[in-house]
This record gives C-alpha cells, sequence and structure tokens, in this order.
C-alpha cells in the first residue's frame, strides 16, 4: 500500500507542474484519482499516513493597470471587476495597492502556477480592453469598459463554478480533485488573507453597454505554456 501511496503522490505533484502542458496535468490528475478511487483513499488519509503535503510556492505579483502600463493614480472601477473575475478565475487573492512606479497597481496573490496563469491572463484582458473602447467615444468609453469587465467577471464566475461542478463529478466516492482545490484555497486564504470581494451596484448609460459585453464574448479563455518563470512585477 505504500508504493501505492507514493505513487499517488508522485501523479498529483505532475497533476500541479507548471512545466507539464495541459493534457498532461490533466492526465495525471486522472491516473491519480482511479487508484485513489481503487484503494479507497483520499487527500487527507494520504498526507497522514506519508507525512508528506502538498507544497505549495506561494508568490506575489504586481500588475500595473493604466493603459500600456503607463501610470495611473486612480482605482477605475472595471479594473476592479478584472481583478476579482481573474482572482476567482485562477484562485488567486486580488488586491489594489499602490507601487511607487506605477502607482495603482492589481496584486495577485497563490500558487506559483497560478500566479503565472492569473498574470497572463489579467495583462491579456487589460490591453484587450483598453484597445476595444478606443472604438466608443467619450463618455461611453467607461460603460463600455465597465460592461466589458462586468461581463468577463460573470463569465469568468460560471467557468469556475462549472469546474469545481466537474470535478466533483469526476469522482463521486473521494472527490478528490475538488479536494485538492479546495484545500489549496484555504492554505491561500490563511497565507494571505480572504478575498474581499464589495458589491456595488452600477448604473449604465445604453450606448456603449452592449458594445462592451459584445467585446468580452470575443475573449477566448486559454491557458498559457507553462514554464519556471517565477514572475515578481508585470508591465
Amino acid at each position: 500500500m505504500s508504493d501505492i501511496r507514493e505513487k499517488i503522490q508522485k501523479l498529483l505533484a505532475m497533476a500541479n507542474d507548471a512545466r507539464g502542458n495541459e493534457h498532461e496535468n490533466e492526465t495525471a490528475m486522472r491516473m491519480a484519482e482511479k487508484l485513489m478511487r481503487q484503494h479507497n483513499i483520499d487527500v487527507a488519509d494520504l498526507e497522514a499516513t506519508t507525512g508528506k503535503q502538498t507544497i505549495y510556492n506561494w508568490r506575489s505579483v504586481t500588475i500595473p493597470v493604466g493603459e500600456q502600463a503607463k501610470p495611473c493614480n486612480w482605482s477605475p472601477m472595471w479594473m476592479g471587476f478584472l481583478g476579482v473575475g481573474v482572482g476567482r478565475f485562477t484562485d488567486c487573492r486580488a488586491t489594489w495597492v499602490d507601487d511607487a512606479q506605477y502607482q495603482r497597481c492589481m496584486k495577485f496573490q497563490g500558487d506559483e502556477t497560478d500566479i503565472e496563469y492569473a498574470a497572463w491572463l489579467f495583462k491579456m484582458l487589460r490591453d484587450h480592453g483598453y484597445a476595444e473602447s478606443k472604438s466608443v467615444a467619450g463618455r461611453h468609453r467607461e460603460t463600455f469598459r465597465k460592461a466589458y469587465a462586468i461581463r468577463l467577471c460573470e463569465r469568468m464566475t460560471t467557468l469556475r463554478a462549472e469546474r469545481d461542478v466537474a470535478m466533483k463529478e469526476a469522482v463521486t466516492k473521494t472527490g478528490t480533485a475538488l479536494m485538492v482545490v479546495q484545500n489549496k484555497l484555504a492554505l491561500r486564504d490563511a497565507e494571505f488573507g480572504k478575498q474581499k470581494v464589495r458589491n456595488r451596484s452600477t448604473k449604465f448609460a445604453s450606448d456603449g453597454f452592449t458594445q462592451g459585453r459584445a467585446a468580452a464574448e470575443k475573449v477566448q479563455f486559454n491557458r498559457p505554456i507553462g514554464s519556471s518563470a517565477q514572475p515578481r512585477r508585470l508591465s
């Protein structure tokens, strides 16, 4: 049995390895879950008997919110929506911070693998939002950006919930995959504090709203190729 537990531990490590591609990670997770079902082993039991726990490499990344990473001395509401959505989608904690060079920034905190994805995704959505909103004139531009960010946040929240359901249904006996994620989130909150989310009502003018949501629908959520890079600050 000790050999089985060791094999499961290695497979779980492979499943969370940023250097592997998404297919390899998913295959390793399925193999680990299959063994855990066969031998009636769950994550807590595995850690208790082996004395080994999943190790997370907690990191932070600070990303400017200004267009083309230019200094921005205020907190755009649409960037707040984007930050919350990206953080929720990538299992990271998102918060506003001040930076001497870039001024207002979004800070993501979490495991190194998740941070890599959050940094890439937030920058992509930030740059896409600024570029697309240039087609809307005057005061309707901010409405466009807010609608764009809110729709993206809605989509990311839905996709995150669907992922949880898929994980739960994939292993009906032990719920291994979902347990791994839930344990990671609990450890993340212990490291950085719980995510703070403010419910803010937003009124929209008609012009720009439809265009903003349409721009959000064009975005594809693709995971970048994994690497061993350890980002600290990205422009």
